[in-house]
């Protein structure tokens, strides 16, 4: 019985992994049935021990921090029972603590990861062929906006050229990472969006910092397709230092407002939802948008949060990046797979981060799910170091120590 929960508990998980790319609906419907099975396995394994752990203490003060901020804001919003539905947000920070306790070896990292990039692969196809139908529109793969499918493409891209770029990996992920990774930037690049073409820089030169050399031609040669390649993409690059250009204007519009919201509400913000009717009392004359949102992460929270909020989530910023740049050590005594996935997801970090500077990112449940997911990949990827360096067979490990030769195939 135990065996069955955990073949069909890890089943649903790749299906979550699979469609998260492409459907919330069901990517959110794989993911309650991990969680509901995740429960029957406790209950099956009762009294038995546990897979011994990384230290989480630090995500878990940042991460309820942020939540007890988040209460703060709708307590004290104008509009409590929308901005109350908003804090359904936080659940898929769970993620970090949930999947390290499934993902316990190699051959699951490299099963999870693969399921993820075949997903960013089929939504990036379907998007690009749907683009050459109609070349006047943006991509939006299954997702259909395109913002939120550039923040989803631009994860993925990140986690994928760490697998291609990791020595050791082998087998049919690598082969995923060679066929997914073009399709997957050819369909960001065809996003026309700008803050993930930013991300994305960022998070590669976070690669090429942590994980070495080879990844040095990468970036440079991104930059040179962007500016020297005549159309679109090199305009809509360029236009990223042009502050006279629309896009650039209305944003500064947007943040000039939210810090006038912010000297009104100082301290818990105005609230998770109804932005869009509090930018009107703030907006610009000169303004022509009326956005929902603020365009901009850091903006977006002292509107809506206040300094409270900020503190929380420079807190939950500064706790997840310190952990994984001192997991670093640990990640690198194991296999490749754990080094990719720890490179990966600390590239993605910071590329969501600098995206998030100039779109309001943390809004996209689609966006936030992965978010989450895949820095859970990289502390899953120490989580199984730490069960291999602890010894002893686990249920579904590659070897006694769980490290052993399989987890070189898929």
């Amino acid at each position: 019985m135990r065996r069955i929960v955990e073949n069909v508990l890890f089943f649903f998980l790749l299906v979550f992994f699979l469609a998260a790319p492409s459907s919330v609906a069901y990517s959110e419907i794989a993911l309650a049935a991990v969680v509901l099975l995740w429960f029957v396995r406790l209950a099956l394994r009762r009294g038995e021990p546990r897979a011994r752990m990384p230290r989480r203490s630090i995500l878990v003060a940042a991460a309820a921090c942020w939540a007890i901020a988040s209460v703060l804001s709708v307590l004290f919003a104008r509009e409590p029972a929308a901005s109350a539905w908003k804090l359904l947000k936080l659940l898929p920070i769970g993620l970090v603590f949930l999947l390290p306790e499934i993902l316990r070896t190699p051959a699951r990292l490299r099963h999870a990861a693969g399921a993820l990039l075949v997903g960013g692969f089929m939504t990036s196809a379907y998007g690009i062929i749907y683009y050459l139908n109609d070349p006047s529109t943006r991509l939006g793969g299954f997702i259909g906006f395109y913002m939120t499918t550039a923040g989803v493409l631009l994860q993925i891209g990140l986690l994928g050229t760490a697998i291609l770029f990791t020595r050791g990996i082998g087998g049919r992920l690598a082969w995923i990472a060679r066929i997914a990774l073009p399709v997957l930037l050819a369909a960001l690049v065809l996003t026309d969006t700008r803050g993930a073409w930013i991300g994305l820089f960022a998070g590669l030169f976070t690669l090429l910092l942590f994980a070495g050399r080879r990844l040095a031609a990468v970036p440079v040669l991104l930059a040179i397709f962007f500016v020297a390649v005549p159309g679109k993409p090199r305009e809509t690059a360029l236009s990223s230092f042009d502050l006279r250009h629309p896009r650039n204007r209305e944003r500064l519009f947007m943040w000039k407002a939210g810090l006038a919201i912010l000297r009104d509400h100082v301290w818990t913000g105005v609230g998770l939802a109804g932005m869009e009717r509090v930018y009107e009392e703030y907006r610009d004359p000169r303004s022509d948008e009326r956005p929902p949102h603020l365009h901009s992460v850091p903006i977006h929270i002292l509107a809506s949060m206040g300094i409270l909020g900020f503190a929380a989530w420079l807190f939950l910023v500064g706790a997840f990046l310190a952990w994984m740049v001192r997991a670093l050590p640990v990640a690198k005594r194991g296999p490749p797979i754990a080094r990719a996935l720890l490179f990966g997801a600390l590239a993605v970090w910071i590329g969501f981060l600098v995206n998030g500077l100039f779109e309001w990112n943390l809004g996209d449940v689609e966006v936030v799910t992965l978010l989450w997911a895949v820095v859970a990949l990289g502390v899953s990827s120490v989580a199984a170091v730490h069960g291999s360096v602890a010894g002893g067979k686990e249920e579904g490990a590659d070897s006694p120590r769980g490290i052993g030769p399989s987890y070189r195939g898929v």
